[in-house]
């Protein structure tokens, strides 16, 4: 931005005279004098003004001054009028022509040291010199002449001096700057390597000059990062926060844009963040809920305060002083904002900085000082709670994820579902028309409570099997499918009432197809549609829970578990495959142990001997069944980078795999595998041992 003859309208006076304290909390707020106070001052490499210079002198190299950057844009005029006949003028005038017209730094020695000798001798017309080069800096080819010679720096050493100048000439000293620095880098250079931007940000707080100083740092600043990285840490975002909060720039809409895209600018250097008073992300608070607050103003503090919140100085900060409601009214306060309807890409803007709200809380309340500061009966866990079933998708997500975060402990999740009953309510947002993201976070809630022991029986209870069930085939959010078809295995583990739940039929009407079918069968569908290798070995780690449970009992002649076995393998064919997923994935080898195990299992029941036989002919185990066991032939000297006890304990889970087989099969294995698994037995006997069943 150029800086033309600016008005010297007088704004009111700063009421800065301390430091002031939050109403909200005990966290102070220091002035901004005291901020300044604590940043290095910017040495002025200015003489004293003790020479004498008559005064026609003076006069004169004013003229002087004024001839060389005026004639420059006569003689610009004057060469785009030139015509045929005008080229035949007299060498020697266009020699003059050209002298007098020059942009460059040769020709401005003359005017730095006019502007040295009026300096030292305190002339009365130095404010007039510097006007008239104020003017001729918004001409972009003066730009980068001020600064190679040296023009720019007599005038950031002019504002950067302590003793009391002409306000006139400060005036027109940041123009100078200002305009010098619109787009240049090579001038920006100069300013940041002497640390100008500090002398610049003190006249923030002079009520005569702020209103061109905060463009000067706006213009120096724009794309150009050192710029952005050193008002960062001159602290100007807190700066110019304390000044709109004390409504000292709140009249000028100009000012305000600037300042707060400079805000947003410092929110992004990390030094700055670090350097920045505590009570920067209160102010940032407080000014995003202002009624009054525009949408992009609103932007620009809530772009920076997600920046603050990122950074765990901040985080703890925000939840020992009690601040983490002021972020949820920063949220709430995101869905009054006015924005023109036809603006789509200000709907999106709005909706991204919702998630930037959502994530920040999510940070904050995964602090280890969350829940000593809000505990479950705090008057913000409340607020969370009837956020789980409200009308806006991002409280609703917002809800989940901090009560979420809360949920660490069994005796937190059973109040949580024993008493505050928060399960019922998240279910019935499960069984409702959410969105992908509200589904996501409810079941990732659901998930954290369903670890303690207790509550699985309780979620069960509450249908959480019907209402995940049909989210296994939620195809447009593979999140939500992992998420629902975890919370099963879950739910099961070491239960089985919920393991009867998850094998009941889906109708009660002996005549419907669908009472042959079980919650489980759907799941089984989920595996056979799915690319996800994650959810595939979820799925596989559900049946293996379901055999690790119901075996053992059904061998002890369980009733009811036995006439679970049955349902397993009779009503679900295939239901091996996810156990043989497990086994041949290869991201997790705790899996693939597991997997084994689980086939083990299996293979002590005739009718699940019958499904293993299927896993086998259908993939690849068989013949990782024959590596596995092969293993124990290896020289155990052979160094592998292997768990050789994850090695020991896969091949012991493989014999009494194979075992199972020979005794149980029945005729069901292919022509030829009982020989081979003959074999294995033969070589490993003399050195496996046979698992023990928990």
């Amino acid at each position: 931005m150029s800086f033309a003859g600016i008005s010297t309208a007088q704004m009111a006076v700063h009421g800065d005279a301390g430091n002031s304290v939050s109403r909200k909390t005990d966290l102070d707020i220091p002035s901004v004098r005291h901020i300044l106070s604590d940043l290095s001052e910017v040495v002025s490499s200015l003489p004293p003004r003790t020479q004498t210079i008559d005064s026609e002198e003076q006069q004169e190299m004013l003229h002087e001054l004024r001839e060389i950057i005026e004639k420059a844009q006569v003689a610009d005029e004057d060469r785009n009028s030139f015509n045929l006949d005008e080229l035949h003028a007299s060498l020697e005038e266009a020699d003059a022509s050209e002298k007098r017209g020059r942009r460059d730094a040769e020709t401005l020695q003359s005017v730095r040291a006019t502007l040295q000798k009026l300096w030292a001798c305190n002339s009365e017309y130095l404010v007039q010199a510097a006007e008239i080069i104020a003017d001729g800096s918004r001409d972009p080819s003066w730009r980068a002449p001020f600064g190679q010679s040296g023009v720019l720096n007599f005038f950031l050493d002019v504002v950067s001096l302590k003793s009391e100048v002409d306000t006139s000439l400060l005036l027109h000293s940041l123009r100078v700057i200002g305009n010098s620095c619109a787009d240049t880098d090579e001038n920006r250079e100069i300013v940041v390597k002497g640390n100008y931007t500090l002398a610049i940000i003190r006249y923030f707080l002079d009520p005569d000059l702020i209103f061109v100083a905060i463009p000067v740092i706006y213009n120096i600043c724009m794309d150009y990062k050192p710029a952005h990285a050193q008002m960062a840490a001159n602290r100007a975002a807190y700066i110019l926060l304390k000044l709109i909060k004390d409504g000292e720039i709140e009249n000028n809409e100009a000012l305000l844009h600037f300042s707060y895209d400079l805000i947003e600018l410092a929110s992004e250097q990390a030094e700055g963040i670090e350097n920045s008073p505590d009570g920067t992300i209160l102010l940032l608070m407080e000014l995003a809920v202002d009624e009054t607050l525009d949408f992009a103003h609103f932007s620009s503090l809530v772009t920076s305060l997600a920046a603050y919140l990122e950074k765990e100085k901040f985080q703890n900060i925000c939840v020992s002083n009690g601040m983490v409601e002021g972020v949820l009214d920063v949220l709430c306060h995101s869905f009054s904002i006015a924005i023109d309807p036809p603006l789509s890409e200000d709907v999106k803007a709005l909706a991204q900085l919702r998630l930037k709200i959502n994530q920040a809380l999510a940070e904050v309340s995964a602090s280890p000082f969350f829940a000593e500061y809000y505990p479950l009966d705090s008057p913000l866990s409340q607020t969370l709670k009837s956020w789980v079933v409200a009308a806006e998708d991002q409280l609703q997500i917002c809800a989940c994820v901090m009560l979420g975060n809360l949920a660490r402990s069994d005796e937190v999740c059973q109040v949580m579902v024993r008493v505050l009953k928060i399960h019922e309510e998240l279910i019935s947002v499960l069984k409702g028309d959410a969105r992908g993201a509200v589904l996501h976070s409810s079941l990732g809630f659901l998930k954290n409570l369903a670890i303690a022991g207790d509550n699985r029986a309780i979620l069960g209870e509450a249908g959480i099997i019907p209402a995940i069930s049909r989210l296994w085939a939620y195809e447009s959010v593979p999140q939500v499918q992992f998420s629902a078809a975890s919370i099963a295995r879950q739910v099961i583990i070491s239960s089985m009432d919920n393991i009867s739940r998850l094998l009941a039929p889906l109708s009660h009407d002996l005549d419907s197809p669908a009472h042959q079918r079980t919650y489980l069968s759907l799941l089984l569908s989920l595996f056979e549609k799915t690319d996800s290798t994650p959810i595939k070995t979820e799925i596989g780690r559900t049946v293996a829970s379901i055999c690790r449970t119901v075996s053992p009992k059904a061998r002890s002649g369980d009733e009811e578990a036995t006439s679970l076995l049955d349902r397993l393998y009779i009503l679900h064919e295939g239901v091996s495959l996810p156990i043989g997923a497990m086994i041949t994935q290869t991201q997790w080898p705790v899996v693939r142990s597991e997997g084994w195990f689980a086939l083990a299992l299996m293979a002590t029941n005739k009718l699940g001997c019958a499904a293993v036989v299927d896993c086998l002919h259908k993939t690849e185990v068989i013949e990782l069944l024959k590596t596995t066991l092969g293993n124990a032939t290896h020289n155990q000297d052979n160094a592998e980078e292997v768990d050789k006890s994850q090695e020991t304990k896969d091949r012991d889970n493989a014999f009494v795999l194979v075992q199972g087989l020979l005794t149980n099969e029945s005729g069901a294995l292919p022509v030829g595998y009982r020989d081979m698994l003959e074999d294995l037995v033969k070589v490993n006997a003399s050195q496996l041992k046979a698992v023990t069943y928990a």
